[in-house]
């Protein structure tokens, strides 16, 4: 009996070891999967990323328009799972390890927006322009008032570009672009931020009244001829110029000779006369117009005279020495062109002085088929590092220093960038010379005529002048 018991009992004891043994089995078979790398994925458009599981692991998209296994790769250890993203959505990779799964949530999201650009559209409107990116439906338009500041969303479009509009005058306004696809799932990052300052009318004259205002202009030291080192012909008087009717003209005028078919001479001064006003300080009591840096218009119509020679510049006044080192912009002028369509738009400094081999770099002509019979604006825009020509707010051209120093900035290089001192504004018509050319009656008008004398005039209408900053 005893011994039965014994047996009993020795029976029961491994009963109870077997049953401890089979509950605690469960437990470490069933763990589950181990996910190493890639818990949740988020992917750009046609962009991969790998999954990394515990042991050898199987793989299964939820969609695979949405996000497509590519490659499984199987060691002893682990499972490198590659997926990359379709098209912008939301969907699930299946990951299995013997008979246990679990599910990795994957977002595929449209490609960030990259290049974006802002430029003025006009005086208070910006325009955004950047690359399209890959699965957006639309962009979200973003701004700031500062490059850290808190940006607002101002715009919701289908397309890469924007205008916008309404701009506060005298202010940097800061920009970034977010893209959106499917279910309004947004590109991971912005694209880069940009910025645009709108120019302030610091300076104008409209040329309103009877008179051109004197506080403003002066024709002190721009009275004489002698050809100013471009064999011009005329002598500048006040007297051939006019304020009238909201426009200040200019009235070139010539004496001519019909009989010898020539200007007429008086001694060694050819009669010929027009007018050059500018903003330049010669008197130290009066308070005249000098800048630096700044957008600056002259809104014109050009003479059609055989001879006459338009313009609406700039010289410098401290880069240390006479022209050609203080530097000139030439905001407009005519030439020799018998239609007057063709307009150069040119900067000189000391390093290009008469050479021609930098037109294109520092030279621009544009054709302007009414220039004679319409208004069109002129204008330059003249930054820290740059200088760039406009016609009716269209880029002409771009000057950089850089490309013509070794200097570093090339704006130390007083050679090729004197443009950091102010400038005076000046309007003048010449006659004759390296850029009028030969003088005749053509396209003149007959004014007056005693003798064998005749009298003509010509005309070079200002409809304003404008700076901003």
């Amino acid at each position: 009996m005893k011994t039965y018991r014994k047996i009993i009992s020795i029976v029961l004891s491994l009963a109870l070891v077997m049953s401890l043994c089979i509950v605690q089995a469960p437990t470490k078979s069933f763990a589950g999967v181990k996910i190493i790398v890639g818990k949740k994925l988020d992917i750009d458009i046609g962009s991969k990323d790998t999954i990394v599981v515990k042991g050898k692991a199987k793989a299964k998209s939820s969609s695979k328009k949405i996000a497509k296994i590519t490659k499984t790769k199987k060691s002893k250890k682990q499972t490198k799972i590659t997926v990359k993203g379709m098209k912008v959505g939301k969907t699930k990779i299946k990951v299995k390890v013997k008979k246990k799964s679990k599910k990795v949530s994957v977002v595929v999201r449209p490609k960030t927006p990259s290049s974006l650009k802002a430029a003025l559209a006009s005086q208070t409107s910006a325009r955004l322009t950047w690359s399209k990116a890959k699965g957006a439906n639309g962009y979200y338009v973003y701004r700031s008032a500062s490059r850290n500041g808190t940006y607002s969303k101002i715009a919701t479009v289908k397309t890469n570009t924007y205008t916008n509009t309404g701009l506060a005058l005298g202010k940097y306004f800061y920009y970034k672009v977010i893209a959106y696809g499917n279910k309004n799932i947004q590109s991971y990052e912005y694209s880069n931020i940009v910025s645009v300052k709108t120019w302030k009318l610091v300076w104008q004259d409209e040329f309103e009244g009877a008179a051109l205002d004197t506080t403003k202009w002066n024709n002190e030291g721009a009275t004489g001829d002698g050809g100013f080192g471009n064999k011009e012909l005329q002598d500048y008087q006040m007297e051939y110029s006019e304020v009238k009717d909201g426009k200040f003209i200019i009235k070139p005028t010539i004496y001519w000779d019909k009989a010898n078919n020539t200007l007429v001479k008086n001694g060694s001064h050819w009669e010929a006369y027009s007018t050059k006003v500018w903003t330049k300080d010669t008197d130290t009591d009066k308070s005249f117009a000098q800048f630096t840096y700044g957008k600056f218009e002259f809104r014109a119509k050009m003479p059609k005279g055989k001879g006459t020679w338009a313009a609406g510049w700039m010289l410098g006044t401290g880069a240390g020495g006479g022209w050609p080192t203080c530097g000139e912009i030439d905001v407009f002028e005519t030439t020799n062109q018998e239609a007057k369509t063709w307009i150069p738009q040119s900067l000189h400094m000391k390093k290009f002085n008469g050479d021609k081999s930098s037109s294109g770099n520092k030279h621009y002509d544009t054709t302007v088929s009414d220039a004679t019979t319409a208004y069109h604006t002129y204008g330059v825009e003249w930054y820290p590092t740059y200088i760039k020509f406009t016609i009716d707010g269209k880029q002409t051209g771009i000057y950089d220093p850089s490309i013509f120093t070794t200097e570093n900035p090339a704006t130390d290089d007083m050679s090729v960038w004197p443009y950091k001192f102010p400038f005076y504004l000046i309007m003048n018509c010449a006659i004759g010379g390296t850029l009028g050319g030969e003088v005749t009656p053509k396209y003149w008008t007959l004014k007056d005529e005693f003798g064998d004398t005749q009298v003509y005039e010509d005309y070079l209408y200002f409809d304003y002048v404008r700076v901003y900053q």
